[in-house]
């Protein structure tokens, strides 16, 4: 079980983390804050790539003609 909710608690952590810095501190708060709020979005965009990756290879092998020579 604890497999399951490890990371989207570790994930929501740090969006608290990236939040409260931002709201209550100056400086490297900003940067910690930015940080801490960019890894819920890189890890998003790589979960979309990766799923638009894995439509489109199926797609492009069967597109393909097969070369008889």
């Amino acid at each position: 079980m604890i497999r399951i909710w490890l990371w989207p608690v570790v994930i929501a952590l740090l969006s608290i983390l990236g939040l409260v810095a931002g709201l209550v501190s100056e400086g490297p708060g900003d940067w910690l804050s930015w940080a801490a709020l960019a890894v819920p979005v890189v890890i998003g965009c790589h979960g979309l790539a990766r799923g638009r990756a894995a439509k489109q290879s199926p797609n492009a092998a069967m597109a393909r003609p097969a070369n008889r020579g």
